[in-house]
Protein backbone atom coordinates (compact mmCIF):
# COMPACT_ATOMS: atom_id res chain seq x y z
CA UNK A 1 0.00 0.00 0.00
CA UNK A 2 1.35 3.42 -1.01
CA UNK A 3 0.93 6.20 1.53
CA UNK A 4 -0.02 9.60 0.18
CA UNK A 5 2.04 12.44 1.55
CA UNK A 6 0.07 15.29 3.09
CA UNK A 7 1.36 18.63 1.73
CA UNK A 8 0.48 20.35 5.00
CA UNK A 9 2.95 18.14 6.82
CA UNK A 10 5.70 19.13 4.39
CA UNK A 11 5.04 22.82 5.02
CA UNK A 12 5.17 22.23 8.78
CA UNK A 13 8.45 20.33 8.42
CA UNK A 14 9.90 23.15 6.33
CA UNK A 15 8.96 25.65 9.05
CA UNK A 16 10.52 23.41 11.71
CA UNK A 17 13.71 23.04 9.65
CA UNK A 18 13.81 26.82 9.18
CA UNK A 19 13.36 27.45 12.90
CA UNK A 20 16.18 25.04 13.78
CA UNK A 21 18.45 26.60 11.15
CA UNK A 22 17.54 30.06 12.42
CA UNK A 23 18.43 29.24 16.04
CA UNK A 24 21.67 27.47 15.09
CA UNK A 25 22.83 30.28 12.83
CA UNK A 26 21.97 33.00 15.34
CA UNK A 27 24.09 31.20 17.93
CA UNK A 28 26.94 30.72 15.44
CA UNK A 29 26.82 34.34 14.33
CA UNK A 30 26.97 35.62 17.87
CA UNK A 31 29.64 33.09 18.92
CA UNK A 32 31.99 33.73 16.00
CA UNK A 33 31.34 37.40 15.15
CA UNK A 34 30.55 38.69 18.66
CA UNK A 35 28.25 41.44 17.34
CA UNK A 36 24.63 41.51 18.44
CA UNK A 37 23.59 43.77 15.54
CA UNK A 38 24.41 41.05 12.99
CA UNK A 39 22.39 38.50 14.95
CA UNK A 40 19.44 40.91 15.03
CA UNK A 41 19.72 41.62 11.30
CA UNK A 42 19.82 37.89 10.60
CA UNK A 43 16.83 37.27 12.89
CA UNK A 44 14.66 39.94 11.24
CA UNK A 45 15.54 38.91 7.70
CA UNK A 46 14.83 35.25 8.47
CA UNK A 47 11.47 36.26 9.96
CA UNK A 48 10.71 38.19 6.75
CA UNK A 49 11.69 35.10 4.77
CA UNK A 50 9.49 32.76 6.81
CA UNK A 51 6.49 35.09 6.78
CA UNK A 52 6.84 35.56 3.03
CA UNK A 53 6.88 31.80 2.55
CA UNK A 54 3.81 31.29 4.72
CA UNK A 55 1.98 34.10 2.92
CA UNK A 56 2.84 32.54 -0.43
CA UNK A 57 1.58 29.11 0.70
CA UNK A 58 -1.72 30.56 1.95
CA UNK A 59 -2.33 32.62 -1.18
CA UNK A 60 -1.47 29.79 -3.57
CA UNK A 61 -3.76 27.47 -1.61
CA UNK A 62 -6.53 30.04 -1.94
CA UNK A 63 -5.92 30.38 -5.68
CA UNK A 64 -5.96 26.62 -6.23
CA UNK A 65 -9.02 25.88 -4.09
CA UNK A 66 -11.25 28.88 -4.79
CA UNK A 67 -9.95 29.79 -8.26
CA UNK A 68 -9.65 33.42 -7.24
CA UNK A 69 -7.14 35.70 -5.61
CA UNK A 70 -4.55 36.03 -8.40
CA UNK A 71 -4.55 39.80 -8.10
CA UNK A 72 -4.08 39.54 -4.35
CA UNK A 73 -1.17 37.16 -4.92
CA UNK A 74 0.61 39.56 -7.25
CA UNK A 75 -0.07 42.51 -4.94
CA UNK A 76 1.29 40.60 -1.94
CA UNK A 77 4.35 39.54 -3.91
CA UNK A 78 4.98 43.13 -4.99
CA UNK A 79 4.59 44.43 -1.44
CA UNK A 80 6.90 41.70 -0.16
CA UNK A 81 9.58 42.75 -2.65
CA UNK A 82 9.13 46.41 -1.64
CA UNK A 83 9.54 45.45 2.03
CA UNK A 84 12.64 43.35 1.33
CA UNK A 85 14.15 46.17 -0.73
CA UNK A 86 13.39 48.84 1.87
CA UNK A 87 14.95 46.76 4.64
CA UNK A 88 17.90 46.00 2.37
CA UNK A 89 18.49 49.71 1.83
CA UNK A 90 18.52 50.33 5.58
CA UNK A 91 20.81 47.38 6.25
CA UNK A 92 23.18 48.42 3.48
CA UNK A 93 23.70 51.73 5.29
CA UNK A 94 25.15 49.78 8.26
CA UNK A 95 27.88 48.03 6.32
CA UNK A 96 28.93 45.21 4.02
CA UNK A 97 28.90 42.54 6.71
CA UNK A 98 25.35 43.52 7.63
CA UNK A 99 24.27 42.92 4.02
CA UNK A 100 25.80 39.44 4.08
CA UNK A 101 23.88 38.50 7.22
CA UNK A 102 20.69 40.00 5.77
CA UNK A 103 21.02 37.83 2.67
CA UNK A 104 21.84 34.80 4.84
CA UNK A 105 18.64 35.40 6.79
CA UNK A 106 16.60 35.60 3.60
CA UNK A 107 18.09 32.30 2.45
CA UNK A 108 16.99 30.37 5.56
CA UNK A 109 13.76 29.28 3.89
CA UNK A 110 15.65 28.11 0.80
CA UNK A 111 17.96 25.98 2.96
CA UNK A 112 14.94 24.53 4.78
CA UNK A 113 13.24 23.67 1.48
CA UNK A 114 16.41 21.88 0.33
CA UNK A 115 16.46 19.93 3.59
CA UNK A 116 12.83 18.90 3.06
CA UNK A 117 13.74 17.82 -0.46
CA UNK A 118 16.50 15.59 0.90
CA UNK A 119 14.08 14.11 3.44
CA UNK A 120 11.62 13.35 0.65
CA UNK A 121 14.37 11.88 -1.51
CA UNK A 122 15.60 9.55 1.22
CA UNK A 123 12.05 8.66 2.26
CA UNK A 124 11.26 7.72 -1.33
CA UNK A 125 14.43 5.65 -1.73
CA UNK A 126 13.96 3.85 1.59
CA UNK A 127 10.44 2.76 0.60
CA UNK A 128 11.83 0.91 -2.40
CA UNK A 129 10.31 3.07 -5.10
CA UNK A 130 12.49 4.29 -7.93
Amino acid sequence: MIKKNNPGKAVKRIIKFAAVIQVLLICCIYFFIKRVIYSIIFLFSSIVSLSGYLLMVKLIDRILTKRKGQGLYFLATFLKMVLISAIFYGVSRIGEMAVLFYILGLSVIVIAIFMEGFVQLFRRNSSGRA
